[in-house]
């Protein structure tokens, strides 16, 4: 018995370990943007109502742009970053039906059929966007996109627990992919 529960206790612990995040990016350079010219970055912060978590994730996107060889200068920087975000909840139906054929028994003359409905449980999700922006320095108004990207991922969790692995998603492959891919996080590697 003892063993056995040392052998619960050693589960419990590695299962956190193993939450993947499993997301949708899509990088969209603008064309001709040369990003070897570009050095330093500053941000831009957006949202008033939910400022600690983008504070997160801007945090987030900065180490990643810094692993990156860019530098954070917010005095004279060569681009912008914004990050928009936003999660939005909805409820994963799961019925399935189990349908037995009828048989008929032609000595006793009865009918059986067997039809029975199974229904597994409903289950909550969230689908969670993070969308990144890097623009120019605004100049009397006028901005230019230099890259966008977007990660998205349905989850179970929001983006208060997945932002951080969907910002990484997000900048993983910059600045060289363009285009639509899948990317698995561990949540673990995102802290």
């Amino acid at each position: 018995m003892r063993k056995l529960f040392v052998v619960f206790m050693l589960l419990g612990m590695l299962l956190p370990g193993c939450v993947y995040v499993n997301m949708d990016v899509e990088n969209k350079p603008v064309p001709g943007t040369n990003f070897s010219a570009l050095k330093t970055f500053a941000f831009k912060q957006k949202s008033n109502s939910k400022k600690d978590l983008e504070a997160v994730l801007l945090n987030t996107a900065k180490l990643e742009l810094e692993a990156k060889g860019f530098k954070y200068d917010p005095k004279s920087p060569d681009f912008l970053v914004l990050v928009n975000f936003g999660s939005k909840a909805f409820m994963e139906r799961g019925v399935s039906y189990k349908r037995e054929s009828y048989e008929y028994d032609y000595i006793s003359s009865k009918t059986n059929s067997d039809i029975g409905v199974v229904k597994t449980a409903d289950a909550s999700r969230v689908n969670n966007t993070v969308r990144i922006y890097l623009t120019t320095p605004e100049d009397e108004g006028m901005k230019t996109y230099l890259w966008r990207g977007k990660a998205s991922s349905q989850d179970r969790e929001g983006l208060s627990t997945v932002g951080k692995c969907l910002v990484k998603g997000a900048l993983l492959k910059f600045p060289a992919a363009s285009g639509n891919f899948r990317e698995k996080l561990n949540v673990r590697d995102c802290e």
